[in-house]
Parts: C-alpha cells; structure tokens; sequence
C-alpha cells in the first residue's frame, strides 16, 4: 500500500481509504486485529500521527474499534448509515472539520 503523489487530499484521509477498502475486500476480516500504527506507517511511509488520524476516521465511519492497549480490530457489526439517530451527520460534520483543519495546518509555518 502506499500513498498517490498526485492526490491532493491528506495522506491520513488516503490512508484511511485504502485501509476502508481493504477492509470491505475481506483483506481484514471482522473481528480481526490491525497492524500496529508503526507498521502501517512504515507500509505507507508516513508518520504514526498520520495513522493515528486515518484510524480514527475508520472508527469514526464505523469501520474499526480500537482498545486501549489492545490495539485496533475491525467492527464485527459496522454501524449502519442513520442506524443511530443523527450519527451519520455527526461524523460528515468531523470529517469536513478535519479536512478544514489539515488545510489550515498544510498552510502554518514549520
């Protein structure tokens, strides 16, 4: 796996997708625990914030649950778009929120 150069979303949201696809393939089964953030780091060449950031969209979408200390596993039950009242419009309200703030952060000076 790795990341497109000529994408101009964040590497976390490409992360995120590609890690989302693997996981409706069956690449990662439910029930299964992911690779530990270093290592998805090392596969995608970022850093482990990134991967910090792209699993906690997975889990925001519903996709994975993580356990402190455990780590992170596929949901054996994905969340159901409007299953929960509102939730679907709480988690496009984060992500939007979350591309602006990545936009804002690409801007700032190191």
């Amino acid at each position: 796996m790795q990341l497109d150069p000529d994408n101009p979303r964040p590497p976390y949201q490409q992360v995120s997708e590609a890690l989302g696809e693997a996981i409706g393939s069956g690449r990662y089964r439910p029930g299964e625990k992911l690779p530990p953030h270093r290592e998805v780091a090392d596969d995608f060449g970022v850093s482990v914030g990134t991967i910090k950031r792209a699993f906690a969209l997975l889990q925001s979408q519903g996709l994975i649950v993580t356990r402190q200390g455990q780590g992170a596993f596929v949901r054996t039950q994905p969340i159901q778009p409007g299953a929960e009242d509102g939730l679907a419009e709480l988690r496009q309200a984060v992500s939007s929120l979350a591309e602006r703030v990545a936009a804002v952060e690409r801007r700032l000076p190191s």
